[in-house]
């Protein structure tokens, strides 16, 4: 297993602090978590000794003595992260900036979860030795999963196209199969998490609510800091606005209307590749799917009042461009009388969102506020834990 610092919360404040404010000076974190000077400077040598981040001179201002900033030291710790589409699944290591340093592509023939898993694993290791990443320096591994969870959190309702899923030993296998941690989490919840924690502009971006274009419509939000995953890690599913029997703004739905016209792509990497005559059948999918998702937006700003709303998922760049400009090409009524919808704009990641999401998530376990109790911490003052012995 990976040795990782235990930090304590307000280590976890002040490194959260950094990923999202890229370059910061002590006193403005001081500001930003509201402790003293000196508990920050004294925190902060803690978290240099670690490696964890790093404090250069900034010499983009004007003369005199320059400001000194702190950074994460982005190569100090990596993470794996995992997606899928109907054929294949895509493998990556990021690193603490949210680069993609290194990706796999691997072919999925199978229905069997453990034949996933090793593919998985071999895909891991294979980039680890290439990188000469030690394992000690893995966080661990996000597995972005194209379904939803049961009443137990072992079951998993997976998409139709995904069967080596549709098994309720298929989270454990993952969880059971590396030797550093694995955190199975839905592909909505995944790519709202990636967005807030390495595309967003600020801390000011939360609520952020992602609306998830993948094979369906699905979903995931942020909220003080955490992902908001309900009761069972279903929340933020969308999809129920559009039923199944009739044309919804999904991933699966575009394929099929490809399909009908005569254009038989079988998953969304070969879009990019897309013949110059099926750009008009696309264009009237996103005519009719940004209108309908017109009505997400007015729903998720009642139900969460997000500060942003960001579409993305699956669909090529260009896509979701024109998906967004379609959404707001005309007004969008308020959820109440005076109130305005919020903010919606594409997502930053693209494409990368469900593997650069996947991974986030075994950084925002190790290093964030929202994965470890709340204010009630015994360890507010700074102190770390004393350190678990193998048998606790």
């Amino acid at each position: 297993m990976p040795v990782l610092p235990e930090l304590s919360l307000n280590e976890r404040r002040l490194v959260e602090l950094i990923f999202k404010n890229r370059g910061v000076a002590r006193i403005e974190l001081a500001q930003m978590s509201r402790m003293t000077g000196a508990t920050v400077t004294r925190l902060v040598a803690s978290l240099l000794d670690l490696g964890l981040i790093t404090e250069e001179a900034d010499r983009s201002g004007a003369q005199g003595q320059p400001r000194r900033l702190l950074q994460l030291q982005a190569r100090r710790f990596f993470a794996a992260g995992v997606t899928f589409s109907v054929t294949r699944m895509e493998v990556v290591i990021i690193d603490l900036s949210g680069s993609i340093v290194a990706t796999r592509s691997v072919e999925v023939h199978t229905a069997s979860p453990m034949e996933v898993v090793e593919a998985a694993q071999a895909a891991v290791d294979d980039m680890l030795a290439a990188l000469s990443i030690q394992k000690n320096d893995l966080v661990g591994i996000g597995v972005s999963v194209p379904g939803n969870f049961g009443t137990a959190s072992n079951l998993l309702k997976a998409h139709p196209f995904f069967p080596a899923f549709e098994d309720g030993q298929a989270i454990e296998a993952f969880r059971e199969a590396f030797d550093v941690p694995c955190h199975v989490e839905n592909d909505g919840t995944a790519a709202a998490l990636g967005e807030y924690v390495f595309a967003g502009d600020n801390v000011l971006d939360d609520p952020l609510f992602f609306i998830h274009i993948g094979h369906g419509v699905g979903g995931g939000a942020v909220i003080d800091g955490r992902p908001y995953g309900g009761a069972h890690g279903n929340a933020c599913l969308p999809g129920v606005l559009y039923p199944y029997d009739q044309p919804r703004p999904s991933g699966q739905d575009l394929l099929a209307t490809l399909h009908a016209a005569g254009f038989h792509l079988r998953d969304f990497e070969e879009m990019d590749a897309m013949p110059q005559a099926a750009r008009s059948t696309v264009i009237e999918w996103i005519t009719r799917a940004g209108a309908q998702l017109r009505q997400t937006v007015r729903v998720a700003t009642a139900f969460f009042d997000p500060a942003r709303i960001v579409v993305g998922g699956r669909l090529p760049g260009d896509l979701n461009k024109r998906l967004v400009e379609t959404i707001l090409s005309e007004p969008i009524e308020g959820p109440s009388r005076g109130l305005p919808t919020a903010p919606v704009s594409v997502s930053r990641l693209g494409i990368r969102a469900g593997a650069v999401g996947a991974g986030c998530v075994p950084f925002f376990r190790a290093f964030f506020t929202g994965a470890v109790a709340n204010g009630g911490s015994a360890y507010l003052n700074g102190r770390r834990p004393f350190p678990r012995t193998p048998a606790q």
